[in-house]
């Protein structure tokens, strides 16, 4: 066995500015950078890397804590008047005051929350067996096996063009797997 099958070469293109963060990081090492990429490498084939990847818990869990962090707030609004005025806040008040604190907030949460749904909702209609567009509910319907290759390829453009978008890992998984029937 020789040298090369026992140690192949790797070699791939990285950008200029790629290229520069790690000249930079390399030289906070004290190492060269084919050594730095080198150790980058083997740390992720090892295990102690791994992708920064967000899963929807973790986005539910971070809608809680705002909510949480809204609500305080609301009541530490509540407290200090309490505390400069020496009554309590009238109810009309207390109604008015809440719904500025929460109204931003809710706003943010719905659309994360509505982001999350649209990714996790197929767009292939069974019954009717249609393609239906989950961000505007525009349905692609065919009679035939050509109809059904165009409106494949237009629900794609129309993602594209009309939502600036690609198709999701779910929305590419139902195509793929569609069949004419």
């Amino acid at each position: 066995m020789s040298y090369n099958t026992r140690n192949p070469t790797i070699a791939f293109r990285v950008s200029s500015y790629e290229k520069g963060k790690l000249e930079k990081e390399a030289s906070k090492e004290k190492t060269d950078v084919a050594n730095f990429c080198k150790s980058i490498i083997h740390q992720y084939l090892d295990g102690e890397i791994t992708k920064n990847i967000e899963s929807l818990d973790q986005d539910l869990l971070r809608a809680r804590l705002e909510k949480i962090k809204v609500e305080t707030k609301y009541l530490q609004l509540k407290n200090d008047y309490f505390e400069n005025f020496k009554v309590p806040l009238s109810d009309s008040g207390t109604r008015i005051l809440s719904r500025r604190v929460k109204h931003t907030k809710l706003l943010e949460d719905a659309k994360i929350l509505g982001e999350l749904e649209n990714e996790s909702q197929s767009p292939y209609d069974e019954l009717n067996k249609r393609l239906k567009c989950p961000d505007c509910n525009r349905t692609f319907e065919w009679l035939n096996q050509s109809g059904f290759i165009d409106q494949i390829k237009e629900f794609s453009n129309h993602l594209k063009i009309s939502h600036s978008r690609e198709l999701n890992a779910l929305e590419k998984d139902v195509i793929d797997n569609l069949e004419y029937s």
